[in-house]
């Protein structure tokens, strides 16, 4: 059986390292302005973000064949669209 100061150290070792986290976050959300339309046959690559703990919303970071990088608007009804395709 756990003594008290075992389950009172372990208590804090979960605060400190639940409270370091929140305090240095390691990633953030990579979008910051996102456009709402492209020429679909200029995109090379696209890349999905799902929610994390780190952003709050979905990002869709789509590469152009010039390898330049772009934050689309995952709410444009293209963007749907294209995904949609893409998984089917």
């Amino acid at each position: 059986m756990m003594t008290k100061a075992t389950l009172l150290l372990s208590a804090l070792t979960l605060c400190c390292c639940i409270a370091s986290l929140q305090a240095f976050p390691r990633e953030r959300c990579m979008c910051i302005q996102t456009i709402s339309s492209m020429p679909v046959r200029v995109i090379k690559r696209i890349e999905v973000i799902p929610i994390s703990g780190y952003c709050r919303r979905t990002e869709i970071i789509v590469t152009r064949r010039n390898g330049s990088q772009v934050c689309v608007n995952p709410a444009a009804n293209w963007v749907y669209v294209l995904i949609s395709n893409l998984k089917s």
